[in-house]
């Protein structure tokens, strides 16, 4: 009888083990389960992410290729004004291709085609930022065509520095380093 106990206490003692390490096993595979979803949700997420600044980074790089001969042709009068040695016709002659290069980019910014597979507000943002670049060219425009040797350039200025603000917003929107569009458009 003794034996019959012992066995009987024996095997009771390894079920319940048995079945303890079971329930064990099944919260365990049920946690994995969750932490592999969450490592998949935050796969996804940075895998979107990164998506993101790819699309974002390849729209800058359009967007200055498209902008960048206009802008060019604004710096060198920019810094034929700021020369003391460049001589007034020299000044007034890149004057003219800063007057035509502004409404060149004038009608560029116009027609241009904002391509990016980005969310609707990043989208919105950039697209006001390209309007706002627009304005910076018309101040740009009136400033050369009221004096070409002694601009007022303060209004066109304002403008950039919005536009500035605008694109830094976006950029640092999505964690990036936001670029300094004076050096990506010059």
């Amino acid at each position: 009888m003794k034996k019959f106990l012992l066995s009987l206490g024996l095997i009771s003692a390894l079920t319940i083990a048995g079945c303890s390490q079971s329930d064990n096993e099944d919260e365990t595979a049920d946690d994995n389960a969750a932490e592999q979803q969450d490592d998949d949700t935050q796969s996804d997420e940075s895998s979107d992410n990164s998506a993101l600044k790819k699309e974002l980074l390849s729209a800058q790089m359009d967007f200055t290729n498209t902008i960048s001969p206009y802008q060019q042709k604004i710096n060198a009068y920019q810094a034929n004004l700021a020369d003391e040695e460049v001589t007034d016709e020299d000044t007034e002659a890149s004057a003219e291709e800063a007057l035509t290069a502004a409404k060149e980019a004038q009608t560029e910014l116009e027609n241009y085609q904002f391509e990016a597979d980005v969310p609707d507000d990043v989208k919105e943002s950039y697209e006001q930022a390209i309007t706002t670049l627009g304005d910076y060219y018309s101040e740009m425009e009136t400033a050369i065509d009221a004096s070409a040797l002694e601009p007022d350039l303060s209004s066109a200025q304002e403008k950039w520095d919005e536009f500035q603000e605008q694109i830094t917003s976006i950029y640092e929107g999505q964690d990036m380093y936001a670029p300094d569009m004076a050096d990506a458009l010059s």
